[in-house]
């Protein structure tokens, strides 16, 4: 690893884990509850996804929604989506041993996302491990989300590090974003929820097409 880099920060959904289908099943339970028959295919809920949880619900509602009524569906949403989040969720191929790698040369490695927090952790815990990752930080109702930077500043607070120390790894424009708007690099993954084209647009610093890639990245910065 590069020594000017002392901090990983790792986007979870579509980044870490693969988490559509779940995300998707929880919405559609939603809707059917409802009375509205779901008609969103797996690449809509591509789409939807990114802002957090609460975007996530109004936009399967096509945006009709009130504040009260969104309030109430996102409600069930997290307590729905808690339930069900680890019976389709993966880690993709390769990822583990990339963190498992930059961790071995002592950087911190860390996990910021807009899914709840409580969903975040119980997810990093069970697909990585209890000790692996040194935060995990995940979207709360009472802190901005990203691209915000309030959420990664939790994370260099705590790692006592400097936002030029540390780069950012995601699959959206919102991940981009939040390295641009946070003052790091950015590592855009095109294995996740949106497509290359996207990406390219917000002017990430690297692209990597495979998780391999990322320690290849770390030998040019």
């Amino acid at each position: 690893m590069n020594s000017k880099i002392k901090c990983v920060i790792f986007d979870l959904d579509g980044t870490l884990v693969n988490t559509i289908i779940d995300l998707g099943r929880a919405c559609d339970y939603l809707l059917r509850n409802s009375g509205i028959e779901p008609r969103w295919t797996e690449s809509d809920y591509k789409a939807f996804v990114g802002n957090g949880a609460k975007i996530l619900v109004s936009r399967a509602f096509s945006g009709k929604l009130s504040p009260e009524e969104l309030e109430k569906q996102y409600s069930v949403f997290k307590v729905k989506y808690n339930a069900i989040k680890m019976e389709n969720a993966y880690v993709y191929d390769g990822m583990l041993d990339v963190v498992n790698a930059i961790k071995s040369s002592e950087t911190k490695v860390a996990v910021c996302t807009n899914k709840p927090d409580a969903a975040a952790k119980g997810m990093v815990e069970a697909l990585f491990g209890a000790e692996v990752f040194d935060v995990i930080v995940g979207a709360a109702d009472d802190l901005p989300k990203k691209p915000d930077p309030a959420m990664p500043n939790k994370i260099l607070t705590k790692l006592n590090v400097s936002a030029d120390e540390c780069i950012w790894i995601g699959d959206s424009t919102v991940d981009l974003e939040s390295a641009k708007n946070l003052g790091c690099k950015s590592i855009a993954v095109t294995w996740g929820f949106r497509s290359v084209e996207t990406l390219l647009e917000c002017g990430p610093n690297y692209v990597v097409n495979s998780p391999k890639e990322i320690l290849d990245v770390f030998k040019k910065i």
